[in-house]
């Protein structure tokens, strides 16, 4: 059965290969959102990137027989999948309007707001370097929004920044929920739910607003869908098998990979700036895996 086939071939790829196809696989649906949204509204774009994906990771879900979801845990996700369509609505907007490299940067700094938001909607205990780590996020963001260019472009591109730091904190808000309802869910269902309801929720939206696909873009449309499933089955796959701060590393390509498409399909060379906060950010990110892998040893 080649979904068994599939499923075997990933247990025995090492994680953080898992975790650097993922991420390369969101660049890479990125890069296909960005060619849609000159032709087609954020909202149409992100109906038919979840309804794909549900298509996919429901083929998935019936192959390899996970289990359903229990209805105790259906309003958790609901909540969550509302969360992630408005995050993909702002996010798949910021690509629209800023060059591939500096959206993914703003959605980079997602990971430095999940300590704080798990400190007031879970009670945990937020670590002073976490705290440190969210400031220094906070400087990259602002290294990389300054040196605008003073042309009509401007409102566009603060619409853009807007977007992209509103959908990093979503993005921080989802990934704090799905502590929540990870351990009590098979991986496959949570990716199943995780495109389904977003589904839901946005194709009556964009049929209403009498949006449709031509039919000579349908296929990109489902690569979209298809890209966005691997990315998270990829990244699931590899956290469920190795510590965090040791897949941690595989994130930073995002920035090889984005500046690369970029430069190849829309000829977008990031900005001095771009390269500055993210060089910050990391930093950022290495304070916290470096307290990550420490904290254990005063416990």
């Amino acid at each position: 059965m080649p979904t068994s086939r599939l499923l075997s071939a990933v247990r025995r790829t090492p994680p953080i290969v898992l975790a650097t196809a993922g991420v390369m696989l969101g660049c890479i649906m990125d890069a296909m959102v960005k060619s849609l949204g000159g032709a087609y509204s954020v909202v149409l774009i992100a109906a038919g990137r979840y309804a794909f994906g549900a298509l996919f990771a429901g083929i998935v879900l019936l192959t390899s027989r996970a289990p359903l979801p229990n209805r105790e845990s259906l309003p958790a996700h609901a909540l969550r999948a509302l969360i992630i369509a408005a995050c993909a609505l702002l996010f798949f907007n910021c690509l629209t309007l800023l060059p591939i490299a500096e959206a993914t940067l703003l959605i980079f700094s997602a990971p430095l707001m999940i300590a704080p938001l798990a400190r007031m909607l879970l009670r945990e205990p937020m670590r002073l370097a976490s705290g440190g780590a969210l400031l220094i996020g906070f400087a990259g963001v602002l290294v990389t929004v300054h040196g605008l260019e003073g042309s009509a472009d401007t409102g566009r591109r603060l619409e853009g920044l807007a977007s992209g730091a509103a959908a990093a904190v979503l993005y921080a808000l989802s990934m704090v929920l799905l502590r929540q309802i990870g351990p009590k869910n098979n991986p496959v269902t949570i990716a199943f739910l995780s495109n389904l309801i977003p589904a839901i929720y946005l194709v009556p939206v964009a049929a209403w607003l009498g949006a449709a696909p031509a039919t000579g873009d349908i296929l990109l449309f489902a690569a979209t869908g298809l890209a966005g499933f691997l990315m998270w089955f990829c990244l699931t796959a590899a956290y469920a098998r190795a510590p965090a701060q040791d897949i941690a590393p595989a994130e930073y390509t995002a920035l090889i990979w984005s500046a690369a498409l970029g430069f190849i399909f829309f000829a977008e060379a990031p900005r001095w700036q771009a390269w500055a906060g993210a060089s910050i950010i990391v930093l950022g990110m290495m304070l916290v895996t470096w307290d990550s892998r420490r904290t254990p040893r005063r416990d």
